[in-house]
């Protein structure tokens, strides 16, 4: 190689040219074969990390044996270096790369593509690539100069490509440093090349380096691929070979997982470097659309370019060139994705493991390490292994840590992006938002300054300027601190004065103030002079000259100012004299920066470039029509010629630029890496030091959690690549179809095709890796992208490549249904549609043989008749002779029709057959897409999906059936629905559906029936892999996925169409009996729950048809697994062998039949109610099998349930059967012979101990339907039910007549109810009797039309009604359940509770019936109270034995009618006066606050009550009633001897605070009258009226209370609990004597006033009667001896205030009465009352006069007198 070198060089000086010396190999250049021995020494001695200096030369041997691992190490560094240099020498000036071959044209070089050369991308055998090269160099009479570069490259690649070189790269620090500064730089000069076969060796060279050297290169890595590939690709100016082969390079770049993991997590993941993958990504979609959006002709021409000549030729080539390029984009992007994809279905440390390979990255790595181990730590970390600093990677599994800085840093672009939003709108808020985000301190003005100068590229220059130039009192002066700090951050040392105003302004646009202008150069002056203190004497100088400079720029450079206006040479040096300390700045100093400003205006980089591209676009523009108007035949030729010329020197800029600005970046990462070394030794020792490192994906402990990041850079720049292609991949059609040539139309049509298959491809992938990535949306996005390319369902005709896109779309859903979840809603959408068209076809070619048989016959037809026609003109006809044509009929001629166009389908896509699809009617595109489809689509795809559903995991079948019933709905409803909505009341009708499927549009009215029925495919699948997963998956997870699917046909069964309906209960009974046939365990009910949607199908639907078909579908179960094997059922033993199976299926089953019986249709209800009789004489029958009838052992209950929603159907017959039928099986259960049912959940606890729970258990049923049967509306039913319950309870829960009952003891004590005894009689009242109570409260049973009773002695005085009433009552039809039922129920309950008095000898069902009048007493309603309260009465009056009443019934039935006379809700007298005004009570003790809240409280009690009243109102007629009762009660002897004197008394106080809560009721409705009640016509008695009745009754009360003997004298009684009843009964005749006076003496008071709402007649009447019970109470008292009254001496001053009274009769019998105690000894008892008491006024003058007409207050008890002493009381 150095014979060569030198060989090169000896030609190149005897071409007499000038070598123009590499930057960077500028070394080896210039010197021979010393410094060459030099430099490898230098490497050598570099591999020792403490060298400090450089090393002195060597000899050869100890440099090989000392300083490299062996010799062999030392020759290939020397032969690697060698190489290198070679392949950067320069070709001799006046000869380019592309040697005479080239000289033709920019674009006429031959390319070698870069699979095909050299055998691969990555390697292949040497000779081919060698030879190849040499010949093609020797063929082409290529310079010796371009024949050894293309050699050296040709070689080098074979190095790289070489099994071993990897392992020989990484093997010390010598071969780094000839990576990085020798085959770096080659490949940076060649792969700028304008000799394409340069460019393909220079790129194929970097894949095996980024591949297998990748970790040592992490800066060069993205210096090449951002600052070079990116270029040439983004460049207008290079050719579309050369961008060609950057697009194939990538793609191999991509090809390998391992290098595209590395490049994510190295530079992705990495916050300090570029986001370097998704820049990859982003400019290969870029490149995938190149020519199709393009306006101009900047990229090689315009797409469509309507020229001839040359130039049509040209446009074709270009065109051509843009589909290859943008297919290599497109195989680029898949290829990304087919890397993610095999990323996850085989992770690299999976992947790592199994590969043995040495060409390999983790071999050629792992061979690094094993070499470095035996040399030093130091060169270890020389080679870039390891986490970069920004990452930091936890060993206890933290290394997922790389992904989280990739969320991390994409998180800060995000908010980098919102703060460029900001600061562009207003700088301030864009600050203050970074400083929010965490990106900057806001308050610090140097991390401000810092973050301007990082951003400035993002931010808007304007902006930046304006806020640096803000004036000193701007935010307090810190915009000011910031302009100085953005200042000092900058560099000028050593910058001539204007160059360093160039790059000083190059972050930011001046503003247009002068005091802004000002401010910023000022500083600027200062920091110059501080930097450069020998250029000018001041900073005051650079300030002048730097706003001179400005001016001067502006004066040249503004386009507003003419020419001749604009600022010479001399008048700038004139402007700047004297300004420094008075003298003048060098002149030379002046004209320099005069030359410089006036070539090179000072402007930023962004008004450059669009300058740059509006000047280029009138160039051409000008150019082109300059050209077309003068000289037309510049179009053919020269034009384009030129346009090559220019668009080559341009590209030749960019490349020197691309050289230029990679090296700079080099050499800054470099410094930057290496501060304060020299380069020559960087590469050794200082290398240790790198701040660099590489990740190894390996390395990082991650499996595939990189995958879904890059996955989510990738999928939306892909999906819009491929929906692009597909798009415009239609190959023939559009403007080229005008334009282009036959060559062209089939070269596109090539290229369409396989760009629809790469897409195609890319889709799939893309949706597979969504899938495993978890991406939602993005498989989402590309499912529905796919669905639509293929139109389905859209109308319009398609293509080849809508074909190709359903068939991949099926394709997906056989092969990777487990990655689709909620996308198979597509996948089925379109499965449907191609089901519709195939069905379309079928039905075409029905219809084209029917026309070919109906034309076979009118041929036949036509013979015969000629046959006739020749014998009867007698020539005979041949046979097989020539038969004139028969004559078109309309038949024939659409026959034809339909012929021709199946024709023309058959042949679609050829020339021949091709129609435009603007020709075509909708009923032709459906016919020809149905044709196509048939073709492309076989059955068994379609079929090989669902049955593949049975190898899904359980949540992607639970999403396949979801959306399987999603898509069935909507294909059933013509609209969009979910499994399981009510969306059955669609218009299904022949136009609704037609509206929906134009395809019917155009069809006959004969051909149309068929079509009127939705469709209902995807229900018949539903029902196919419901049969495919019932057996082969867990019942578990069968009864979650049939959750769903029954959802769905419960839904469809209730649809409004017929056939739908039907359909759906048929599928029903499918997968029923294919369901039963697996047994049941006896503890699940699988079979219950998968036939419970019978139950609601059988309750909703409206079609009776399909109600009957139900109940077949039933019966047939029934018929196939209902019957034991015993029976003689033949149809079961023959088609099933499975009877007797159904188990918790007869739920139900029965629930369905019994719902039979609720149906208006009387066909519905006959044929269920014969089932189930059927069922019932079944169970019925006594069998001598050991194991009882599963119906009757296990269901017995449900069977119950049955037979009573027959009772509560609509038809009465059936209802009266069915309760006989329930006596039936409450015979049964009574009958001992019969095996007894099994409980409905039955434990091996529970049977053990014992049958009597469960034979309880049997009978509620039967007992709570017959109790809910009593509510029924109609008469007939409940009083059967009633009359069937009570006979049931009598018959069957009493021991027998003839047994005796031994045990009463134990069964009270019994702990759990047995048949029989008195504890299940307790819970029969309870639980079935008293809730039958609550019928009488019903809406239906008309509560409120019935009329309340009232006493026949009320007097209403105050309300109206009183005559109508009685009429009402003897006059209408009693039909109400109260009126008709009522009284047999509690008749009948009575019964039962005296029988059980009299069968157990104990009244412990006295307390149930009680329990029962209770509840009535307690209801709302007052019908039922005052009905309950009288029957309580009858009950205590009549049917019990008086002896037999203990004193706990007296008790409990006090306090019942105790309670009936209080008032519900009445608030207490504290809070009336509180609302009346009480506040001012005792302003001293309550405050003002308390009592307003008080008064305030008292006031929404008050309204409280009154609405009560106004909702409860008929409540007021059970105060009456219950006066009257009780004065009844105690108007008995048996009665009042039975309670005693006790109860008797606390009766009569309970009907004296009645009395007293009926006023004060009174007075609340007085003071707000209800006007609801006023409305109506007869209103429910005044509570006035029941206080008057009552004291009616307390007036005869305490008239027989004064008559008692043990009250007066209860020291006569033997019984020594008398005294305190006779002492209450004392204090009870004295409050309510004193209550009777002052309600006499405040009626009469208000009578005098005439005050109140109540009319002056009632309040006469009302006078009138209390004066008359006054006068009662008075003559009772007289009529005592005087013993006996002067027992009541204590009553002498309540008789003294009778004189108050008006009624002068009242009067009279009190003075009597007084006279009489005055004689006896109540005189002289009255001499030792004490004087305080005489003081006391408590009466007026006796004289008979008139008092005062304002009485005095009510008295109270106590209140009057006080009382004698003890002594004197008991005497």
């Amino acid at each position: 190689f150095t014979r060569m070198e030198r060989r090169n060089r000896a030609n190149e000086q005897a071409a007499a040219t000038a070598v123009a010396p590499d930057s960077i190999a500028e070394e080896g250049e210039q010197h021979g074969d010393d410094t060459e021995t030099k430099e490898v020494e230098a490497a050598a001695s570099a591999s020792d990390s403490t060298a400090a200096v450089p090393a002195t030369p060597q000899s050869n041997s100890s440099v090989a044996g000392g300083d490299f691992p062996s010799p062999d190490h030392r020759d290939a560094f020397l032969v690697l270096r060698s190489l290198c240099k070679l392949s950067m020498r320069s070709l001799p000036a006046g000869q380019g790369e592309h040697g005479p071959a080239m000289a033709g044209g920019f674009d006429e070089s031959g390319g070698v593509s870069m699979t095909g050369h050299g055998g691969g991308a990555v390697g292949g055998p040497h000779s081919s690539s060698s030879d190849t090269s040499m010949q093609g160099a020797a063929a082409d009479g290529l310079n010796p100069a371009f024949e050894s570069k293309i050699l050296a490259l040709d070689l080098l690649l074979y190095v790289l490509s070489h099994t071993s070189t990897p392992s020989m790269l990484n093997s010390g620090p010598q071969f780094a440093y000839a990576v990085r500064h020798y085959l770096c730089v080659s490949l940076l000069k060649n792969c700028t090349s304008t000799n394409t076969t340069v460019v393909n060796l220079s790129l194929r060279l970097f894949v095996p380096l980024i591949r297998h050297y990748r970790s040592h290169l992490k800066t060069e890595i993205e210096a090449f691929v951002t600052n070079v590939f990116f270029v040439i690709l983004d460049s207008e100016n290079s050719t579309v070979e050369h961008k060609s082969l950057v697009v194939t390079l990538f793609e191999e770049i991509c090809s390998d997982q391992t290098t595209l993991a590395d490049i994510f997590l190295n530079y992705d993941c990495d916050l300090s470097a570029v986001d370097l993958f998704q820049r990859i990504v982003n400019t290969l979609a870029r490149v995938a659309k190149i020519g199709l959006t393009d306006d101009g002709d900047r990229s090689g021409g315009s797409t469509f370019s309507l020229v001839a000549g040359a130039g049509a030729a040209r446009a074709e080539r270009t065109r051509q060139e843009h589909r290859e390029l943008r297919l290599d984009a497109m195989k680029a992007v898949r290829t990304v994705l087919q890397s993610l994809h095999g990323s996850i279905v085989s992770p690299i440390g999976v992947r790592a493991i199994s590969a043995g390979t040495l060409g390999d990255d983790r071999d050629s790595d792992t061979a690094g390490r094993t070499v470095s181990t035996h040399g030093s730590d130091a060169a270890a970390d020389a080679y870039g292994a390891g986490p970069p600093a920004t990452v930091s990677i936890d060993p206890n599994g933290g290394s997922s840590t790389l992904v989280q800085v990739f969320d991390s840093k994409k998180r800060r672009r995000e908010e980098e992006a919102r703060v460029v939003l900001r600061f562009n709108q207003k700088p301030s808020s864009g600050i203050k938002y970074a400083g929010q985000c965490g990106h900057i301190d806001p308050d610090d003005a140097v991390d401000v300054a810092q973050y301007l100068l990082k951003m400035k590229d993002l931010f808007e220059k304007t902006q930046i300027g304006e806020y640096l130039g803000r004036e000193p009192e701007y935010q307090g002066g810190f915009a000011l601190k910031v302009l100085h700090a953005y200042v000092d951050q900058l560099s000028f040392e050593g910058m001539v004065f204007d160059d360093a105003i160039r790059f000083y302004l190059s972050g930011f646009r001046l503003p247009g103030e002068a005091q802004k202008i000002d401010r910023i150069m000022e500083k600027f002056a200062e920091r110059y002079t501080l930097q450069n203190p020998t250029v000018f004497p001041n900073a005051d100088v650079a300030f002048i000259l730097a706003f001179s400079i400005i001016m001067l720029n502006t004066d040249l450079h503004n386009p507003a100012i003419k020419e001749e206006r604009r600022m010479t040479k001399v008048g700038f040096i004139r402007n700047n004299r004297g300004i420094c300390d008075g003298g003048d700045l060098p002149e030379e100093l002046l004209t320099a920066i005069f030359d410089r400003i006036r070539e090179n205006a000072i402007s930023l980089k962004e008004d450059d470039d669009a300058r740059e591209k509006v000047g280029e676009g009138k160039e051409e523009g000008s150019s082109l029509l300059s050209s077309s108007a003068l000289n037309p035949s510049a179009l053919f030729s020269n034009h384009y010629v030129e346009m090559d010329r220019t668009r080559e020197t341009n590209f030749q800029k960019e490349r020197d630029q691309i050289v230029r600005n990679t090296e700079s970046l080099l050499k800054r990462k470099k410094r930057h890496q290496h501060p304060g070394k020299a380069p020559a030794a960087s590469f050794g020792a200082t290398a240790s030091k790198s701040s660099v490192k590489f990740v190894r994906t390996e390395d990082t402990g991650l499996r595939d959690e990189y995958v879904s990041p890059m996955f989510e850079v990738t999928w939306a720049p892909a999906l819009a690549v491929f929906s692009t292609a597909m798009e415009s991949a239609n190959g023939t059609a559009g403007t080229l179809a005008s334009i282009a040539s036959d060559e062209e139309l089939e070269l596109a049509t090539k290229n369409a095709a396989e760009a629809v298959e790469v897409c195609l491809n890319g889709f799939q992938l893309a949706i597979c890796t969504a899938g495993l990535c978890g991406n939602e949306t993005a498989r989402g996005a590309f499912v529905h992208a796919l669905e639509n390319f293929s139109l389905l369902g859209t109308g319009r005709l398609m293509e080849y490549r809508h074909v190709r896109c359903v068939q991949t779309l099926l394709r997906l859903g056989r092969d990777d249904g487990e990655l689709l979840g909620p996308t198979w809603e597509h996948i089925f959408r379109a499965l449907s549609e191609v089901a519709r068209l195939r069905n379309l076809f079928e039905y075409m070619a029905r219809n084209d043989r029917a026309a070919v048989a109906a034309a076979e016959r009118r041929q036949k037809r036509h013979e015969a008749r000629e046959a006739k026609r020749a014998a009867r003109m007698g020539r005979p006809t041949e046979v097989g002779g020539e038969v004139e044509p028969v004559a078109e009929t309309d038949d024939t001629s659409s026959y034809s029709t339909d012929a021709s166009v199946t024709s023309s389908d058959s042949g679609y896509g050829t020339d021949e057959s091709f129609v435009e699809e603007s020709e075509m009617d909708k009923r032709a595109i459906d016919e020809s897409n149905a044709t196509s489809i048939h073709e492309a689509i076989p059955e068994t795809l379609i079929d090989a999906i669902y049955e593949k559903s049975t190898t899904l995991s359980v949540p992607s079948i639970k999403e396949f059936v979801f959306q399987l019933c999603r898509v069935s709905r909507m294909e059933i409803s013509g609209y969009g629905g979910h499994a399981g909505s009510n969306a059955n009341t669609v218009d299904l009708t022949a136009v609704h559906y037609r509206q929906q499927h134009t395809l019917l549009t155009n069809r006959k009215d004969d051909a149309q029936g068929h079509y009127n029925q939705p469709d209902i495919f995807c229900l018949q699948k539903l029902v196919e892999v419901a049969h495919y997963n019932m057996d082969s998956r867990p019942r578990l997870v069968f009864a979650d996925i049939w959750s769903t699917v029954s959802a769905h046909l419960t839904s469809t069964a209730l649809h409004s169409n017929f056939a739908v309906a039907t359909y759906a209960v048929d599928s029903f009974r499918q997968l029923s009996i294919q369901f039963l046939q697996r047994e049941e365990l006896e503890v699940y009910e699988f079979q219950r729950k998968f036939l419970k949607p019978l139950e609601v199908v059988m309750a909703r639907c409206e079609h009776t048809s399909v109600k009957e078909l139900l109940l077949k579908c039933v019966d047939q179960i029934i018929a196939l697994f209902g019957v034991e094997d015993g029976n003689d059922d033949v149809e079961a033993k023959t088609e099933v062998n499975s009877s007797g199976s159904l188990r918790s299926g007869w739920r139900p089953v029965l629930k369905v039949i019994g719902l039979a019986g609720c149906d208006t249709d009387d066909n519905v209800a006959d044929t269920g109610f014969k089932m189930l009789t059927a069922q019932i004489d079944r169970c019925l029958v006594k069998t001598d099998s050991p194991s009882p009838v599963v119906l009757r052992a296990e269901r017995f209950v449900d069977l119950v349930d049955a037979l009573l929603m027959y009772v509560s159907g609509p038809r009465e017959d059936k209802a009266v059967e069915a309760i006989e039928r329930l006596v039936a099986l409450s015979d049964f259960l009574a009958d001992d012979t019969m095996t007894l049912p099994i409980a409905r959940h039955q434990g091996k606890l529970a049977k053990d101990q014992g049958s009597q729970n469960q034979e309880l258990e049997m009978w509620w049923p039967i007992l709570l339907g017959l109790s809910r049967s009593v509510g029924d509306p109609r008469r007939t039913i409940r009083t059967k039910s009633l009359v069937t319950l009570l006979s049931i309870i009598n018959q069957h829960f009493f021991p027998s007549r003839d047994g005796k009952v031994t045990d009463v003891s134990n069964s009270l004590e019994s702990e759990s109810p047995q048949h029989g005894d008195l504890q299940t009689l307790q819970l029969v009242f309870r639980g079935v009797l008293t809730p039958m109570l609550e019928h009488a409260e019903t809406r239906g049973n008309s509560v409120d039309q019935v009329p309340i009773p009232l006493p026949d002695d009320f007097d209403r005085f105050i309300t109206r009604g009183a005559p109508t009433e009685q009429n009402a009552q003897s006059t209408r039809e009693k039909t109400s359940w109260l009126e008709t039922t009522f009284d047999h129920l509690m008749d009948g309950c009575v019964s039962l509770c005296l029988k059980s008095m009299e069968v157990y000898q104990t009244d412990c069902l006295l307390e149930e019936v009680l329990g029962m009048f209770n509840s009535c007493l307690i209801s709302d309603s007052g019908t039922l109270a005052v009905r309950g309260l009288l029957r309580l009465h009858k009950f205590v009056d009549e049917d019990l034995d008086k002896h037999a009443i203990t004193d706990d019934f007296w008790a409990t039935v006090c306090h019942m009618l105790r309670r009936c006379l209080s008032v519900r809700g009445l608030p207490a007298p504290g809070h009336i006066s509180a609302s009346a005004g009480g506040a001012a009570a005792d302003e001293k003790e309550v405050k003002e606050d308390d009592a307003y809240a008080q008064q305030q409280e008292a006031l929404a009690m008050m309204n409280e009550f009154v609405l009560e009243e106004e909702l409860l109102a008929d409540r007021r007629y059970i105060g009456s009633n219950a006066v009257m009762v009780i004065g009844s009660l105690l108007s008995s002897k048996a009665i009042v001897e039975s309670m005693g004197l006790r109860w008797y008394v606390f009766l009569g106080t309970g009907l004296g605070r009645g009395i007293e809560d009926w006023e004060q009721a009174a007075h609340i409705m007085a003071m707000y009258p209800s006007q609801s009640l006023i409305d109506q016509g007869t209103t429910p008695p005044d509570y006035q009226e029941n206080a008057l009745y009552g004291r009616k009754y307390m007036v005869k009360f305490l008239t027989c209370l004064i008559g008692k003997e043990e009250v007066l004298n209860p020291e006569k009684s033997a019984d020594s609990d008398s005294k305190p009843s006779a002492t209450a009964a004392k204090s009870l005749i004295k409050e309510r004597s004193e209550a009777l006076l002052s309600s006499l003496l405040l009626k009469e008071s208000s009578a005098a006033r005439s005050a109140g709402t109540i009319p002056e007649a009632a309040r006469a009447l009302e006078l009138k009667r209390t004066s008359e019970m006054m006068c009662d109470l008075l003559d009772a008292f007289q009529k005592l001896d005087d013993p006996r009254l002067f027992t009541l001496a204590a009553l002498t001053p309540t008789f003294s205030a009778c004189m108050q009274s008006k009624s002068e009769t009242v009067r009279q019998r009190v003075h009597g009465l007084v006279q009489r105690m005055f004689k006896g000894p109540l005189s002289e008892r009255l001499e030792g009352i004490s004087p305080v008491a005489k003081k006391k006024p408590v009466a007026s003058s006796p004289s008979g006069e008139s008092v005062n007409s304002v009485p005095p207050p009510p008295l109270e008890t106590g209140e009057l007198v006080e009382e004698s002493t003890p002594e004197e009381a008991e005497e």
